[in-house]
């Protein structure tokens, strides 16, 4: 008995599909082989990498002329779009067909289910409404308790009291984000995806959580998907991690189309660009980068903590003042952002 090749895949059959474009058994076989590539073929410039010989391999029932035949089929029926792309992650680096749904393409088997991580993701937003309503609650209850603290309390002089704003508006405090609305992340996510999800190129890397060189992207099925340094390319599909990542770009839209080339030593006014003002994490305390200041050793950052104060970071084991070569600011940095 023959061995079951390791990416072959369940084909589901989507009758309605085949009977809108008339395909024939084994035409229909083939485009659902291609939906499923999706998820394991690598991908190059949007087309992912499928060899004839690995098609049958997988689908041992067809024979050559009638994968080549079914292809050109689905091909001029415009379901799919495919050509000859260079394969560098390969020995010899080949050249070998690459395969893409084309928007209807992307009907074949759209509507026969619903995948258990859409189910879940609809589960989270649920959760997050009603936390949104406890929130509102919560500040509104606090709101009404500092009221009510306020006329209890003796009454302060004019004096004070002026010297008091004052002190307030000479000395910026940081400021904690709000939690953004599900309708608003909706909408942004709607409007990334179809920003990148055109075009192809990546929406940024150096994500908390990830590796930094990491690279994020939408792929020709419009989901969120990865691409690492060694290039290989993965679809998300852990609710946890998109709402992370979106949510996380959502408070760090400065960094859309940001894609960091950690090639090359960035210069102090690109640091400045990508990190003033930006909220990091300092063992348990929230601190805000405020300035980087060159010396002869090399680079100190200044931050700024919630009360205020304005400080130079410190080595944990000297207690002195850290300073950093600029190769390495940008490393540390992305390792704390918050």
């Amino acid at each position: 008995m023959s061995t079951v090749p390791q990416h072959t895949q369940i084909l589901i059959k989507d009758f309605d599909f085949q009977a809108k474009y008339h395909l024939t058994h084994s035409q229909t076989d083939l485009i659902s082989y291609l939906v499923n590539i999706l998820s394991w073929a690598i991908c190059i410039e949007g087309y992912y990498v499928i060899a004839t010989s690995k098609i049958m391999s997988d689908l041992p029932s067809m024979g050559l002329k009638t994968i080549e035949a079914s292809l050109k089929v689905l091909k001029d029926l415009e379901l799919i779009e495919s050509k000859v792309v260079k394969v560098t992650q390969w020995k010899g680096m080949p050249h070998i067909r690459g395969v893409k749904l084309t928007e209807k393409g992307k009907e074949y088997n759209a509507k026969l289910i619903l995948p258990s991580q859409d189910e879940r993701v609809i589960e989270l937003q649920k959760k997050n409404r009603e936390l949104e309503k406890e929130n509102k609650a919560l500040i509104e209850t606090i709101k009404n308790l500092s009221v009510s603290e306020s006329e209890a309390s003796a009454p302060k002089k004019e004096e004070e009291k002026q010297k008091e704003k004052e002190e307030k508006k000479a000395k910026p405090t940081p400021s904690t984000p709000s939690m953004p609305t599900l309708e608003a992340i909706e909408v942004f996510i709607g409007d990334v995806t179809k920003r990148f999800g055109k075009t192809g190129k990546p929406i940024c890397n150096a994500v908390p959580k990830w590796n930094i060189k990491t690279a994020f992207y939408i792929n020709s099925y419009n989901k969120l998907s990865t691409l690492t340094p060694d290039n290989n390319s993965k679809q998300l599909k852990d609710p946890l991690e998109i709402s992370h990542f979106w949510e996380w770009l959502f408070a760090h839209n400065q960094r859309i189309g940001d894609k960091v080339n950690f090639d090359k030593i960035p210069t102090v006014k690109e640091l400045e660009k990508r990190f003033l003002n930006q909220t990091i994490l300092i063992g348990k305390n929230r601190e805000i980068v405020r300035e980087f200041v060159e010396t002869e050793e090399g680079i100190k950052i200044k931050v700024e903590d919630e009360k205020g104060k304005i400080r130079f970071i410190v080595d944990s084991r000297t207690q002195k003042d850290k300073v950093f070569e600029l190769g390495e600011v940008r490393e540390v940095l992305f390792g704390v952002l918050g």
